[in-house]
């Protein structure tokens, strides 16, 4: 997953139209074969209220380079595209904004991998239902089987199991870990404290 941002500064008069042309750019893009394309502006701190900054980011994401590349030529090749640009840098003041450092692009590659949207759990085999009166597992009638079997006349002396119960996965509460503090050095000679 490949992601653009672009980032530049509206004047307040000039956010409504800011909003419509976003619209027609996301229209646009959608056409273009870009189906996610965002934009946000940039609030105070912890999303403090009322507190606008008037700068925006739009967010573009690619499914990969080619996929970047093959959008970015039907843009160019788009007469109604290259108009929408071209309103858009005069709108913000495209040249000025570049010129003292206010626009920005960013470009990014996805670091973690994208899973599935849904990827279903795997479901541990039904275990039987058990009588409150039934007698522990592993006996029958007060007696283990193991001695049962080998008065059954099986020959082995062995039991033979019908079912297989998984061992239960340690709780984290079972496990046995140390109060104090690992050394790194202790483990690796080569770790030196600073």
């Amino acid at each position: 997953m490949l992601m653009q941002t672009n980032s530049y500064v509206v004047p307040r008069e000039k956010r409504a139209e800011h909003a419509r042309l976003l619209a027609r750019f996301r229209q646009t893009l959608t056409r273009l074969g870009c189906e996610d394309f965002e934009c946000y502006e940039q609030v105070g701190a912890n999303w403090s209220g009322g507190e606008t900054t008037g700068r925006f980011v739009q967010i573009m994401r690619f499914r990969d380079r080619k996929h970047q590349q093959q959008v970015q030529s039907a843009e160019r090749g788009d007469p109604q595209a290259q108009a929408l640009i071209k309103e858009f840098c005069e709108l913000i003041n495209f040249p000025y904004q570049q010129q003292h450092g206010l626009f920005a692009a960013g470009f990014y590659s996805s670091v973690l991998a994208t899973a599935p949207a849904h990827v279903p759990a795997a479901t541990p085999p039904p275990v039987p239902p058990t009588r409150p009166d039934a007698p522990p597992s592993g006996q029958t009638h007060g007696r283990p089987q193991a001695a049962q079997a080998g008065e059954s006349g099986s020959g082995n002396g062995h039991a033979q199991s019908t079912s297989h119960v998984p061992p239960a996965e340690p709780r984290f509460e079972d496990l046995d870990i140390p109060d104090d503090p690992i050394d790194p050095a202790q483990i690796d000679p080569s770790v030196h404290r600073s």
